[in-house]
């Protein structure tokens, strides 16, 4: 476990602080520090996860997916979540990325909205996962309305950047295979 996930759900924190005018608070933890029953309640919620071993979640995910694979849980229990899933990977191995696409199949089959495509990177690609990452990055902020140049109102104008008072970025301490999610509404 490198840490790339926490880097990267790191970045998006801090990038939709910065972005979000009207954006509420930004919380970026491990998924084992998310209180997984609240994920119903729950409006946006976007998720880094690694491929560890030969396909196993990491250790700060099992909690969480053990949730989601509940039987209990309706088929529409997330029907009020929208979520957007970021895998990292080695495409060197048999199983590529198999916790993000397995993580994103059961958000579908639980009801979630899908925000944008399923995003992979790949630590074989010449550049690292960052070749999938930041155009996957510009799409999830088209999707949010949020800009992905300088930031602008709603009138097209530039705006100062965002309150700090409206906006708070937490960053909890979090390994490998982070989750994040990202509260967006008004405060």
């Amino acid at each position: 476990e490198t840490g790339n996930a926490r880097d990267v759900a790191e970045r998006i924190a801090r990038e939709a602080a910065r972005r979000g005018d009207d954006a509420g608070p930004v919380h970026c933890l491990s998924m084992d520090r998310f209180e997984v029953t609240q994920l119903p309640t729950a409006p946006l919620v976007v998720c880094v996860c690694s491929t560890t071993g030969q396909g196993d979640p990491p250790a700060n995910m099992r909690n969480f997916w053990r949730f989601l694979l509940r039987k209990s849980l309706p088929a529409d229990s997330l029907n009020a979540v929208r979520f957007a899933v970021f895998g990292l990977g080695d495409s060197h191995y048999q199983k590529y990325n198999v916790a993000a696409k397995r993580l994103h199949r059961r958000l579908l089959a639980l009801g979630a909205s899908e925000l944008l495509d399923l995003g992979l990177g790949d630590d074989q690609h010449p550049t690292g996962y960052e070749a999938t990452l930041d155009p996957w990055l510009e799409r999830l902020w088209r999707a949010l309305g949020r800009t992905v140049g300088p930031a602008t109102s709603a009138r097209g104008s530039e705006s100062q950047p965002a309150d700090p008072c409206r906006v708070v970025v937490r960053v909890v301490e979090a390994p490998e295979g982070l989750g994040l999610g990202l509260g967006l509404g008004a405060n």
